[in-house]
């Protein structure tokens, strides 16, 4: 069989479903589903959606996360963050 798009209509998510859950399952793809056009749900991982509630809990328990992730994303837009490579050369590590 063919490698499944990851965005699919309705009615090749049905005709492909177990396939479909093969890859999620297995391969730990993503999959949108649309239907008249439009996406209108994902099959994900049960592992990567447990992870984003928990993400989701612990951010809405500490609203200053949400402060340090915009300051975060400032910063990078204005050139003021450091690779992960260059961290570690200067550094030595």
């Amino acid at each position: 069989m063919a490698n499944l798009a990851s965005t699919l209509p309705a009615n090749e998510a049905r005709t492909n479903f177990y396939k479909l859950l093969d890859e999620v399952g297995d391969n730990l793809r993503r999959f949108v589903i649309t239907h008249r056009g439009k996406a209108r749900a994902v099959v994900m991982p049960i592992d990567e959606l447990e992870s984003w509630q928990e993400t989701l809990d612990v951010i809405s328990e500490n609203p200053e996360i949400l402060k340090d992730l915009s300051q975060a994303r400032k910063e990078i837009k204005e050139g003021k963050a450091i690779s992960l490579d260059s961290l570690i050369k200067k550094y030595d590590l």
